[in-house]
């Protein structure tokens, strides 16, 4: 769910309970100080400190700090107020965003009629204190397809231990992360600013974050863009499953793309068999990577999957590093895993979070087994490979119950909401955009002809629409749907 923004970001310029909380009604938060200062040497970002409850159910109690960093509108005279961004992940610092990369992650429009803030969430980023795991999350000797019940309890076992492990080096946050919070922090940040609504804009994960804003507090919400939605009122054996053809549908756009581009480096051979013979391969022995650790095949699957997710800007990579792999030098998915699976700060963040929020509904290896079934079945290529498969199984045996709250319900009381979906989006697929619109009351969807994960700054006319709505509240008319971009 949008988890390597960095990567896009790099490249460009430069990835389900919800916890418990108060109702709709609840009141608003008694405002901290949220002093601001100049961002080094950022000309026009303003960073801030806030404070708040570690535990919002003992507001008077122990505190911690969040990151805040703010760009005015750079035309006063237009601005309509606020915008709150969340990029998604989980853990992903928009503040950095905010603070570094504005140019790139907002267009001239909302960077000229708002002030965008970015607030980096409980445990990441310059938040304090920060997520930390004392033993890496992804272990190349743990399968997280177990072919066998003990094979199962190896990876429940790894999952425990990684838990503690997490527990012990963050301490108390780890038992408070979920979005419930999460959203509590955001309107506290609201209620400091002086804001009686704000706009808010969340990718991936932060369409969770959002629609949970949205929960809490649907009076203070003037506008709420979600782009690469994620449905929670969604089954978890659903989501699997839905991911995993959405994996596999890109990989075959993807393989499509090869057979009609000359400069494909798999141009003139079937790409799918190619990769087929390839993950067999890797299979049985793990395969080189000059002066670095050989890839597995599981890490091979999920690195391609990165891939996938930003198509076409890498599809040329993708298609080079299997080539590459072939020859028994796996260097550019090494790359990638590096990013993907390997970095402690954002995995950590990843895991930590979203097992606050997700219950996988897995109550032994059957389940496992049953899904497995599944998601081999929906994606033959790419063997159910998606952030949803690894967030299931990632989460059996977490130390730490996740949050639980009702979410299967409609969300009532809010200005219109847009929520933004790609037909071949590998990561949240465009049904789940569907349902999430049809899920809050009074939505408008917008439908973006094309690949990769979201819309806003891949799609011109997505971006357009998304812009349009933020700032003057009307959503585009129904059935709006933006066409497949040429390049």
């Amino acid at each position: 769910m949008n988890r390597f923004p960095m990567i896009l970001a790099v490249a460009s310029a430069s990835v389900i309970g919800l916890g418990g909380g108060a109702p709709a009604s609840a009141s608003a938060p008694a405002p901290e100080d949220l002093t601001w200062s100049g961002c080094a040497d950022r000309p026009g970002a303003e960073c801030g400190v806030i404070k708040v409850p570690l535990d919002w159910s003992a507001p008077s109690e122990a505190k911690i700090e969040l990151t805040v960093v703010r760009r005015k509108a750079t035309d006063p005279a237009a601005r309509v107020g606020t915008l709150f961004y969340n990029p998604g992940g989980p853990g992903v610092p928009a503040a950095l965003l905010v603070r570094d990369y504005a140019p790139d992650t907002f267009s001239d429009e909302l960077r000229r009629r708002f002030d965008i803030v970015g607030i980096d969430p409980r445990g990441v980023g310059e938040s304090t204190p920060t997520l930390k795991c004392g033993l890496p999350v992804h272990d190349p000797e743990i399968s997280e397809f177990p072919r066998s019940p003990t094979a199962y309890e190896r990876l429940v076992a790894s999952n425990t231990a990684v838990g503690r492990s997490c527990r012990q080096a963050t301490g108390p946050l780890l038992a408070h992360l979920d979005t419930a919070n999460v959203a509590r922090d955001f309107d506290a940040v609201r209620a400091a600013l002086g804001e009686t609504k704000v706009s808010f804009f969340g990718k991936s994960y932060g369409s969770m974050l959002g629609a949970r804003y949205a929960r809490l507090f649907p009076g203070r919400v003037r506008t709420m863009a979600l782009d690469g939605a994620v449905d929670q009122g969604i089954p978890a054996s659903r989501l699997v499953t839905d991911a995993a053809q959405a994996v596999e549908d890109s990989f075959d756009r993807f393989t499509a793309w090869c057979a009609d581009t000359t400069t494909c480096a798999l141009h003139g051979r079937d790409a799918g068999e190619v990769w087929d013979r390839l993950v067999a391969t890797a299979g049985r022995e793990p395969i080189g990577v000059r002066g670095g650790r050989p890839l597995t095949v599981e890490e091979l699957r999920y690195s391609a999957y990165a891939f996938l997710t930003n198509i076409p800007q890498f599809a040329n990579g993708l298609a080079t590093a299997i080539a590459q792999a072939e020859q028994g030098d796996a260097q550019l998915f090494s790359t990638m895993r590096a990013q993907a699976l390997e970095d402690p700060v954002s995995t950590a963040a990843y895991r930590s979070i979203l097992c606050s929020d997700v219950d996988p509904r897995i109550r032994g290896y059957r389940d496992v087994r049953d899904r497995m079934r599944q998601v081999l079945k929906a994606a033959p290529h790419m063997r159910g490979t998606s952030e949803f498969w690894d967030m299931t199984v990632g989460c059996a045996g977490w130390p730490i119950s996740p949050a639980r709250a009702p979410h299967e319900s409609p969300i009532k009381g809010l200005p219109p909401v847009l929520v933004v979906g790609n037909t071949h989006d590998p990561a949240t697929p465009l049904r789940w955009a569907r349902s999430l619109s049809a899920r809050i009351q009074g939505s408008g969807l917008l439908t973006n002809d094309g690949d990769g994960h979201t819309a806003y700054r891949r799609s011109a006319c997505a971006t357009r629409h998304i812009d349009a709505y933020l700032v003057t509240g009307k959503l585009p008319p129904t059935g709006t749907a933006c066409p497949a971009e040429t390049s």
